[in-house]
């Protein structure tokens, strides 16, 4: 969780940067965590039905909007409860020994990861590429 946590710090700060989001930036935070988490997510599952277990979930795209409000109500709530959001600033505020990085360097290097992850374990389930037999 502590990755999601600097995620989200990240985040955080580049939502105060760019003040869309100074009633709540927490909101900002979590939209652009939500997107890693939803990534990751399918990952797994591709994986996972790559290895051959049937995992007896399908991904309709009618619930496509639901499943995105629920994880992103989810994490609000995550966040939000007791002010975590607040302790994992400070937190990573404090801690002086993490190199300065901006924050969308941050970001796009943990997209490009995750999708990198994504289509590798899309085509493992696919048996494409390297993993054609």
């Amino acid at each position: 969780m502590r990755i999601y946590n600097y995620l989200f710090y990240k985040s955080y700060l580049l939502a105060k940067r760019s003040r869309n989001f100074d009633d709540m930036p927490v909101l900002g935070g979590i939209s652009f965590v939500a997107l890693c988490v939803m990534l990751n997510f399918f990952s797994i599952f591709l994986f996972i039905e790559g290895l051959g277990v049937n995992t007896g979930v399908e991904f309709d795209k009618k619930y496509k909007y639901l499943f995105s409000l629920l994880l992103v109500l989810l994490l609000l709530f995550y966040y939000s409860y007791n002010e975590k959001y607040k302790r994992i600033v400070e937190s990573f505020e404090q801690s002086q020994k993490q190199i300065q990085l901006h924050p969308i360097v941050v970001i796009i290097l943990y997209y490009g990861i995750s999708v990198l992850l994504f289509f590798l374990s899309a085509t493992y389930k696919n048996h494409d590429w390297i993993f054609a037999q």
